[in-house]
């Protein structure tokens, strides 16, 4: 379906109707609707004839939901549009602010640039307040339109929550998060302007790979089997001397060259590293262990903390405390058995 500049025009994700003011690139166009100026796939378009005959073109309110179950997209035979992977994709949505172009709200969506089918879980958090959640199906080579956020309020680092499994092998799964601090979204913001996209993506991964079978391994020591009452011949001496009293969770304490580094691959080592050293002190009988994770923007601390309420209210251990200590200011935390 062809479109031209002037184009009256109906978008199909949020079903309203507007004029097309700029064809962008082959795959969008820069489209007015009221007040607000949207970048949108030529695929999200439509001719709004068949619409107004239906007398259908009233807008549907969006609001901060939670929802449980929303029909499944029908699948596309697009062409890809990313590469390889499944991602996040953020639409910046524009309005004119007396004679400037300014962002109104952001457009989130899940990208799936592969063959398999997976089902997902997806939170987002404001100050750890959940006010959107959705669990549902994203179809091979196939987007899925998620909700909108006002910019005022994804400048606020929120935090972006998914876990996704393969829908014919549930096993395969993986999950993580995303947090958008001020400064690389407008980097992002930055870089779309300048190359003229209509979007930024993050690649969330490219495959699922199996996990390992479900015994924690930490320097080739089986820690399961060592836990285990009935081997009582085992000699813990050597792995006593293996266990440690305080973790330093810095990333340059733990890899080299870690400024090649994401964000969440830093996140996922450190992370790493403090569930493997918590399970050793567990296993090795050790009153208390202290993790020095930093001040900062306190977004590895709030992970650990979220980690320890749960092994807390399972009683894998008695508490945690995050008081001022003359050695590490706030930065560290001290786990007791």
């Amino acid at each position: 379906m062809k479109f031209s500049v002037g184009d009256p025009v109906y978008i199909k994700s949020n079903q309203e109707e507007g004029v097309i003011l700029e064809i962008v690139d082959k795959n969008t166009a820069k489209v007015k609707s009221g007040k607000a100026i949207y970048h949108v796939f030529f695929e999200d378009l439509d001719h709004p004839y068949l619409n107004w005959f239906l007398n259908q073109n009233k807008l549907k309110k969006q609001s901060n939901l939670y929802i449980d179950n929303i029909q499944s997209e029908k699948k596309t035979n697009r062409q890809s549009v990313l590469p390889f992977g499944v991602y996040m994709v953020f639409f910046p949505q524009y309005k004119i602010d007396e004679f400037d172009e300014v962002i109104d709200r952001v457009k989130i969506y899940f990208y799936n640039e592969t063959p398999k089918d997976f089902t997902f879980c997806y939170s987002a958090k404001n100050k750890n307040e959940t006010f959107f959640e959705i669990e549902n199906q994203l179809l091979p080579n196939s987007e899925f339109y998620i909700h909108d956020i006002a910019f005022e309020n994804i400048a606020n680092s929120p935090i972006f929550q998914y876990k996704f499994f393969e829908t014919k092998q549930p096993a395969l799964e993986t999950e993580s998060f995303i947090t958008l601090k001020p400064k690389k979204l407008y980097d992002y913001i930055d870089k779309i302007k300048y190359d003229n996209h209509a979007f930024f993506s993050i690649c969330l991964f490219d495959e699922i790979k199996p996990k390992p079978i479900e015994t924690i391994i930490h320097d080739d020591i089986n820690l399961k089997k060592i836990s285990n009452k009935q081997d009582s011949h085992f000699n813990f001496s050597h792995i006593l001397n293996k266990s440690k009293y305080e973790i330093d969770l810095h990333i340059e304490k733990l890899v080299k060259n870690a400024h090649k580094l994401g964000p969440s691959e830093k996140m996922n080592i450190q992370l790493k590293e403090f569930e493997s050293a918590l399970e050793l002190a567990s296993v090795t009988h050790q009153r208390s262990i202290v993790f020095i994770h930093g001040v900062g923007k306190g977004t590895l601390k709030e992970a650990i903390h979220k980690i320890l309420s749960i092994k807390k209210q399972t009683k894998s251990i008695k508490t945690y405390v995050n008081n001022y200590d003359t050695r590490y200011g706030y930065g560290a935390t001290e786990v007791f058995f």
